[in-house]
C-alpha cells in the first residue's frame, strides 16, 4: 500500500511534504490527494494540512463542499497571515488551505522566494505534520516542476487508457527521482492502484 510505504520512507530518511501530480489534466491527482490525506488523518491519526497548489485550476475546495474566497495566493500576493487561510473541513487531524484567486502565470509565482520562504515556514512550524501539496499537470506548464525542488517527495498519478506511456515516461523525466515515492494508476473508478517508481 502507498500510505504504509510513505510512512516506511519518511520515517527512513525523515521529509513529510509531499508533492501529488499527473502527467495529464483530469487525471484524478486532486481526489487522490484528498483521499490520501483523510487515510492518514482518520486512518493513522497522523495531522494533515492539504494545501491546494494548483492555481490554474483549483478545485479542493469544491471536492470537499467548502467555499474559498481567500486561500493561499492571498498569502503570497497580499501577504494575508496563514493563519486566517487555514480552514477545518470538520475532520479531526485534518487542515486545508486552498488556493483563492485563480491566475494563468502562476510558475512566476511558485518560483518566487515568498514560495520558498511559505515552504520553510510550514516545514519548521508544523515539523509532525504531513503536508500534501496538490500541485498541476507536468505536461501542462512547469509548475510541477518548478514545485518538485521545495518537497520531500513526489506521487504522480497515472488514469487508465487515457495517459500513454510516452506521456508517463515524458512526465517521469521531468521529475527528481530520489523523490518519487511512486505511481497511482487511477482506474477511473473509486479504486486504485499504487506502484513503486
Amino acid at each position: 500500500m502507498l500510505r504504509t510505504r510513505i510512512l516506511r520512507r519518511t520515517k527512513e530518511r525523515g521529509g513529510r511534504s509531499i508533492m501529488i501530480t499527473s502527467a495529464l489534466s483530469g487525471e484524478g491527482k486532486t481526489t487522490t490527494a484528498i483521499n490520501l490525506s483523510l487515510t492518514f488523518a482518520k486512518g493513522f491519526e497522523q495531522t494533515v494540512m492539504l494545501v491546494d497548489c494548483d492555481f490554474r485550476k483549483q478545485c479542493v475546495h469544491e471536492v470537499m463542499g467548502f467555499n474559498s474566497d481567500r486561500g493561499l495566493l492571498d498569502h503570497l500576493l497580499d501577504d494575508m497571515p496563514l493563519s486566517d487561510l487555514i480552514v477545518w473541513p470538520g475532520i479531526e487531524k485534518l487542515t486545508v488551505i486552498s488556493g483563492g484567486k485563480t491566475i494563468q502565470e502562476s510558475s512566476e509565482v511558485i518560483a518566487s522566494p515568498r514560495m520558498r520562504e511559505l515552504d520553510s515556514e510550514m516545514k519548521n512550524r508544523y515539523p509532525e505534520r504531513y503536508v500534501i501539496f496538490d500541485v498541476p499537470p507536468l505536461l501542462v506548464g512547469t509548475d510541477a516542476m518548478t514545485f518538485a525542488p521545495l518537497v520531500d517527495w513526489i506521487i504522480m498519478v497515472v488514469q487508465a487508457g487515457k495517459t500513454s506511456m510516452a506521456e508517463v515516461n515524458k512526465a517521469m523525466q521531468m521529475l527528481p527521482k530520489e523523490k518519487v515515492l511512486g505511481l497511482i494508476l487511477n482506474r477511473q473508478t473509486a479504486q486504485a492502484e499504487a506502484y513503486p517508481y
